[in-house]
């Protein structure tokens, strides 16, 4: 369910009919979404768990007015809780396909309109094409859409005269394998014994993490002490474990898991890549993988949520093609005797939990023209009908870089999960957004936990973070009547802001701001620029950011280096901890797959120069003057000076800056090869140095928007293969960008002798 905002003066029957266009042309380009789910028949060995999709059908526009009934400032003002969305209401809904001989259409559209605004509900069966292929599909529909309002397309309709054929079995095949269900854990053929579920008050609810505490999260839930490279956690990962641990904690206390139970989770894995499957790809093409983990462990609060984290990492990683071939031969050879289904499925009121994550979804980013207002979506919302208890839907990231979730659960589960101090943690920090109507959930009073702690006997406020109501709930509810005053925050030290990219994406700047304290290095520096380095790890990986740029504030100083004020009242243990902290957070900058910029414009001295060091590229202005003075201080560098110096600058260079410890002006580091560019401004150096800071962060701009110019995947695989320095990584980085969608857009622009468009696909 999408919801928009519309003007009040808003022609619903243009609309309407502008949404009749979108979807007839996103049929043309996606044929079986017109189709329909029918039984095989007799001759194909007709049994209840086997369907086809059938050519012979209609996609659906269903329309309904609801101005007198739904507002959508209502909706926006209760951050557009759960329990306002009534699928009854809002939904055509769908037959289970299951259960009936006759067909059953794949796609349904319904248009709601409500006051000052519209809910379009987009019903896709999931087992015809799944969450990538839905987002695809969508994409389509919102540009045809725009074409639609810009009268592009119109009456009367066209259709292709092209056939449309999409063959799984002749891309994806056992491959005469026999198959072994055993290879499977997420898998079984037995019978369904039962739900352990029936009488179990059912409550559905939405939280939401912000992104500020989706980067402590990840930071919490990631290794302390990697074992090699390839030790490493997604944000998703991170999630997952948060809402894995969490859940089956809350589980325990209400009596509903046993202390020393397996804990049991399941996801699918997207299987488009590892089977090399055609771009795009609408079918449904996802592994189920299960990750299992004595209780005992996963619910330690010191150690669960990394180890759950780590388990979950190492399960995805083991997904391969083979893997996903080994399954589909099973399938194939025992299609006809019985049904592949969840092994965990009786357990999910238990010990086990269904996750699915849209996370990486772009539908807020989408543009669906002005038919739609300002054609961007307001909020992404399942409804509660039809989820069933331990299920949990990861939401597409929202434009603030924020994550929603909608979790099913026992009513009991819910009440303990929102007084869980790691829960409340992470969903409780949503500041921003004031939840109007909140309401407490109460715990019976001096209920003993099985953990040993009692709950309060007070009614328990809900974290902030939570968004929407439980339904069908029969406990007593508590308004919510005073809340703490908000702390007065520090100012920030790092300031985040961005420019467009050539070709797509951002070019972030991140600027280091403590202008008094010449922005030296402090904790609250370092840990700030930690969580811009891992939402920008994020955005690069969604290909939102292209290129990032560290500079200053200060017209004076790029950085001078370690706080030696906050140093001196650091013991020595603490001493090694900033170290530890500071050179995880420069070989993270060093690390980036996009590239980085250092801009520097006056001073950068001992761990300023180290972090300039740190980037792939450097720019200098005029006056600028680099050190790394520490052997002077009877110490040496310490965040990567002395390895990452003589390859910038050779070793004979690097000795003598090191040694010596002396400061080394703009034109002599350009000459050993420092400074990438080096910016003059003529009488402007000593006149207005904000003039020469500005100048210098516009001539990095500059060299970031010439990078970005280029395919963005080949810039990639350039860095890539830039950081082995080997023929093997330079081999493998070519065959990655062969068959891209870019290359051959530039040889077909160097044959029309026009610039090229990439995609970066």
């Amino acid at each position: 369910m999408l919801c928009f905002a519309l003007p009040k003066d808003v022609n619903k029957e243009q609309v309407v009919d502008q949404l009749h266009i979108a979807l007839h042309h996103t049929v043309q380009r996606v044929p079986f979404l017109a189709g329909s789910v029918v039984p095989n028949s007799e001759q194909e060995g007709d049994r209840p768990w086997l369907r086809n999709i059938s050519p012979n059908g209609h996609a659906y526009l269903d329309v309904k007015d609801l101005c007198d009934q739904i507002s959508y400032a209502d909706l926006a003002k209760a951050n557009f809780s759960q329990d306002l969305f009534d699928a009854d209401q809002l939904c055509s809904l769908p037959q289970v396909i299951y259960i009936q001989q006759e067909p059953v259409e794949v796609c349904r559209f319904r248009v709601n309109f409500i006051q000052g605004g519209v809910i379009l509900v987009i019903q896709i069966l999931h087992t015809v094409i799944d969450g990538t292929g839905v987002t695809e599909c969508v994409k389509i529909f919102a540009e045809n859409l725009r074409k639609a309002h810009a009268g592009e397309f119109g009456h009367p309709l066209q259709t292709t005269n092209e056939k449309w054929v999409s063959d799984r079995t002749a891309l994806v095949s056992g491959e005469g394998r026999m198959g072994d269900i055993e290879n499977h854990p997420a898998f079984t053929t037995s019978a369904f014994a039962h739900g352990n579920i029936t009488g179990v008050e059912q409550a559905c609810r939405t939280y939401r993490i912000s992104r500020d505490a989706l980067v402590e999260l990840k930071k919490a839930a990631s290794p302390s002490f990697p074992r090699d490279a390839e030790d490493w956690i997604s944000t998703g990962d991170a999630i997952a474990a948060l809402i894995w641990r969490s859940i089956l904690v809350a589980r325990h206390r209400a009596g509903a898991l046993p202390a020393d139970a397996v804990a049991k989770f399941g996801q699918p894995v997207d299987c488009r890549k590892l089977l090399e499957l055609p771009k795009p790809y609408f079918g449904n093409a996802f592994y189920i993988m299960r990750s299992d983990m004595p209780f005992d462990a996963l619910r330690d609060p010191q150690t669960g949520l990394r180890a759950a984290a780590r388990i979950l990492r190492a399960d995805v990683k083991s997904v391969t093609a083979d893997r996903i071939r080994d399954l589909v031969a099973f399938m194939e050879r025992i299609r006809l005797e019985s049904h592949t289904r969840l092994s965990f499925q009786e357990d999910l009121a238990s010990s086990a939990i269904v996750y699915t994550s849209h996370f990486k979804f772009n539908i807020h980013e989408m543009d669906f023209g002005p038919a739609f207002g300002d054609g961007r979506v307001k909020a992404f919302r399942h409804p509660a009908r039809g989820t069933i208890i331990g299920s949990v839907i990861v939401m597409p990231m929202c434009l603030d870089g924020s994550c929603e979730f909608m979790i099913t659960e026992s009513a009991d589960t819910l009440r303990y999960l929102e007084t869980d101090d790691l829960w409340t943690r992470y969903t409780g920090k949503q500041n921003s957004l004031g939840v109007v109507g909140r309401t407490a959930l109460s715990l019976p009073e001096h209920t003993a936990l099985s953990d040993g702690t009692n709950a309060h006997s007070q009614s328990q406020p809900m974290p902030n973070g939570t968004n929407g109501s439980i339904v069908k709930n029969s406990c007593p509810l508590t308004p919510m009547v005073a809340t703490e005053p908000e702390p007065i925050q520090p100012c920030p030290t790092i300031l985040y802001s961005s420019v467009e990219a050539p070709h797509g994406g951002q070019i972030a700047i991140i600027e280091l701001n403590r202008p008094r304290a010449s922005n030296a290095i402090s904790r609250q520096l370092l840990q700030e620029l930690d969580r811009e380095l891992d939402c920008v790890y994020v955005k690069a990986s969604q290909s939102q950011v292209r290129a990032v740029i560290i500079a200053s504030t200060n017209d004076n100083v790029f950085c001078a280096g370690a706080d030696l004020k906050e140093r001196s009242n650091m013991s020595g243990d603490e001493t090694m901890d900033f170290l530890t902290e500071l050179r995880h957070v420069f070989s993270k900058l060093a690390s980036l797959p996009i590239p980085s910029i250092a801009c520097v414009s006056g001073l950068a001295l001992g761990g300023g120069l180290e972090l300039a060091l740190c980037c792939h590229l450097r720019v200098f202005s005029g006056h600028a003057v680099v050190s790394l003075p520490e052997t002077k201080l009877a110490i040496i560098p310490g965040a990567g000076g002395t390895h990452r110096l003589p390859r910038v600058v050779g070793q004979s260079h690097a000795l003598d800056m090191i040694l010596t410890g002396r400061r080394v002006k703009a034109v002599e580091a350009a000459q050993m090869g420092l400074c990438n560019r080096l910016v003059f401004s003529g009488e402007m150096d000593c006149a207005d140095l904000g003039a020469v800071r500005r100048l210098t962060l516009a001539n990095a701009l500059s060299l970031a928007h010439d990078i970005c110019a280029g395919g963005p995947i080949a810039v990639r695989a350039a860095l890539s293969a830039l950081a082995m320095a080997n023929e093997e990584a330079e081999n493998a980085a070519y065959t990655s960008v062969l068959g891209t969608s870019d290359r051959a857009e530039a040889l077909h622009a160097f044959q029309a002798k026009r610039s090229p468009q990439y995609l970066g696909i």
